[in-house]
């Protein structure tokens, strides 16, 4: 076990390791091969955004370039995300892996953000043997992504892969595990209406360990964080598996009743500099990693105290106040602070302190409004910064 050092960390060597690929991939050096790779990270940011295809997606992985931009753009931030919803279940929900060995399947894994994600911070907080099976369709993902978890977990972790479709059980290895991670692949998974989302969530749990966890990740765009929503709602209500994410209970996510907002995760991290330079000329917004998560276990784990409540929007400061939504026992809630008599400093720190995902504590009862009396009447109970 090494020293943890934080929740959405992204390792030096992870993107050392990316920054080879595009060297390798464009044939220059440094700064040259990401001004040339640029071009390439833009038809990927298209392809998942304004050109998504209504079927299937396109084989992009096996582009070496589009394979390279991938890793050097969009890895990092699937990477944090996972490291983010692991640490809603572990820190905040306190499941913990049930033996000495952990064995994590990726499916779905692509060259191996989410996967590796779990392993790196599973690395740092536990003493357990680890070990990495990454599935996906495509060959050339996997081959990067056996590269990409040696690179960045090192001799401790054992790691294979094996080509397979995340949305087909019959091509999953035999056997199971102490997490199943399926990261961004299920908006993928067009051909899957809700019944058949409902029976490939039953061959997850078929293929995990008791007191195992499911990590399912998909983007934040309305369309996929809702689909995946009503998944998680229809789980939940089925009492087969415990959620313990992104909702604090089993209670339906009033969001899906045509509220403003929808269930998502918007989380502050350090954008590597190799991303950054990437960037300067996609101008894209990477303040804050954007993601839906549904967790689940076999486990049993403690309920969180009845005054927690999670946030679902940005924390607004107005004047005399800070302004946020949050989701309790099935209510929406808008949350009004006063911070009359705070410093515009101390305002802005405090408003720093939480944001959307985050989860807060008060003793007021639950209401479609909420004014407390002053700013000490309710607490951060638990953000992953």
């Amino acid at each position: 076990m090494s020293e943890f050092k934080a929740w959405g960390d992204y390792p030096a060597a992870a993107e050392a390791f990316w920054l080879a690929q595009v060297e390798r991939a464009t044939g220059r050096i440094g700064d040259e091969a990401l001004e040339k790779i640029t071009p390439a990270v833009g038809r990927l940011s298209d392809l998942f955004t304004t050109e998504r295809p209504k079927h299937k997606f396109p084989e992009y992985f096996a582009d070496t370039e589009l394979l390279a931009g991938y890793g050097i753009f969009f890895l990092p931030q699937s990477f944090v995300r996972t490291s983010f919803a692991l640490a809603h279940a572990y820190e905040l929900r306190q499941w913990r892996p049930a033996g000495g060995e952990i064995s994590i399947l990726d499916l779905g894994s692509g060259p191996g953000s989410c996967g590796v994600a779990a392993a790196h911070c599973l690395a740092q907080l536990t003493d357990a043997k680890i070990s990495l099976t990454a599935i996906d369709r495509s060959p050339m993902a996997l081959v990067a992504a056996e590269g990409f978890a040696h690179a960045t977990l090192g001799a401790g972790v054992s790691v294979r892969s094996r080509v397979g479709d995340a949305a087909r059980s019959e091509t999953w290895p035999e056997g199971s595990y102490d997490i199943i991670v399926a990261g961004f692949v299920m908006n993928e998974m067009t051909q899957l209406d809700p019944t058949n989302l409902l029976a490939w969530v039953d061959q997850l749990k078929a293929h995990l360990n008791p007191g195992g966890l499911i990590l399912i990740l998909e983007p934040a765009l309305r369309v996929t964080a809702q689909r995946l929503q009503r998944l998680s709602d229809e789980v939940s209500a089925q009492g087969v598996l415990t959620r313990i994410g992104s909702d604090l209970d089993d209670d339906v996510c009033p969001q899906l009743l045509g509220a403003e907002h929808w269930n998502h995760e918007a989380r502050a991290w350090k954008t590597p500099d190799s991303t950054d330079f990437v960037n300067r000329r996609l101008h894209r917004d990477l303040r804050d990693i954007k993601y839906a998560f549904a967790a689940f276990t076999s486990a049993t784990v403690a309920p969180l105290p009845a005054q927690c409540a999670r946030l679902v929007s940005d924390v607004q400061i107005i004047k005399g106040l800070l302004r946020f939504i949050t989701v309790r026992k099935g209510l929406i809630e808008a949350v009004e602070v006063p911070t009359r008599g705070l410093s515009k400093h101390e305002v802005k720190k405090l408003a720093g302190q939480f944001g959307r995902g985050d989860v807060v504590r008060h003793d007021q009862p639950p209401a479609a409004k909420i004014r407390l009396v002053k700013s000490g009447d309710f607490e951060v109970f638990w953000s992953p910064r």
